[in-house]
């Protein structure tokens, strides 16, 4: 396209959108409304995501000893979780190391461990680091089912996790839904706002065409229309939702302090989504305007 033919169908959407400014106004809204539900999901997921991946530094399974287990019991055992399937990493804990912990966990009460060295009740352990959290419970599960007689009990903290993940898919599944509804929503708009737009120059179109227009020349305006519909409706949302979310996790970090887990920039947020949502914006505008043109423009 010629650049005289891009200005004239940018200058030519534009009019349109003025003439129909009520029409216009509500074309834009539902978009923003769409492109609005789009964010706070991603936002969401985005950040579950992030806090599930550092718990995947954090979250692992204990498997203590049995305190008379012998040594070649214990080697057996070690030998049996290192080729168990998702385990990447498997430490060895004696008693004496898991007494020497927990005095520097109490380094200011270690009082209370007085007179342990001589007869440690503390049990030997595995730690076993898992490749990705949703595999702990399944790997656990394979592990107290082995039935080994040198395995006391196995330890894994899964609650946490757990809700987290179903939290996360419980929102994308009705991010999801409300992104679909609110699209068809915009599409519908659109398409009527470009009818009108249509029928309001319909004689102008006819004596277009009579002179020679090629049908994409006459389409084209009405296309640009719902590009910058679709544009300015992902804009929109897109500047308080930047400003809202860095308030939000600034005052998560401030007044409701997690685990000490981080949480994602708005850099690291808006940098995908920017992009994301005016790709979304200009994908409902478009296609609303080319159904509406198909429809309603006999051409």
């Amino acid at each position: 396209m010629r650049l005289r033919s891009v200005q004239y169908s940018i200058g030519e959407a534009l009019a349109n959108l003025m003439r129909n400014r009520l029409m216009s106004v509500a074309s834009i809204v539902t978009v923003a409304a769409c492109v609005f539900m789009m964010s706070i999901s991603y936002c969401l997921a985005a950040n579950l995501d992030h806090i599930l991946a550092q718990m995947e530094q954090t979250m692992t399974i204990s498997v203590f000893v049995t305190s008379d287990a012998t040594d070649g019991q214990v080697t057996e055992l070690l030998n049996t979780l290192e080729k168990t399937p998702h385990v990447k990493d498997v430490k060895y804990k004696s008693a004496q190391e898991a007494l020497d912990s927990m005095k520097a966990e109490l380094s200011d009460s270690t009082g209370i461990l007085n007179g342990l060295e001589n007869d440690n009740p503390l049990p030997r352990s595995f730690t076993l680091d898992v490749d990705q959290i949703s595999n702990i419970g399944p790997v656990a599960a394979q592990i107290i089912a082995l039935n080994n007689p040198a395995i006391d009990k196995v330890n894994y903290g899964t609650d946490v996790t757990n809700t987290l993940m179903m939290i996360n898919n419980v929102i994308r599944v009705i991010g999801l839904v409300m992104i679909l509804g609110l699209a068809i929503i915009s599409i519908v708009i659109i398409t009527n706002t470009i009818r009108l737009a249509v029928n309001t120059r319909r004689t102008e179109i006819n004596i277009m065409k009579y002179v020679g227009a090629t049908d994409w020349f006459i389409r084209w305006p009405f296309v640009m229309e719902g590009v910058i519909i679709g544009v300015v409706g992902a804009l929109v949302p897109m500047l308080f939702c930047w400003i809202g979310y860095s308030r939000v996790i600034g005052l998560i970090r401030d007044k409701v302090a997690i685990l000490n887990l981080d949480y994602l920039s708005s850099l690291a947020i808006f940098t995908v989504l920017i992009p994301l949502s005016i790709a979304l914006g200009i994908f409902i505008g478009a296609f609303g305007s080319l159904t509406s043109i198909r429809r309603h423009l006999n051409v």
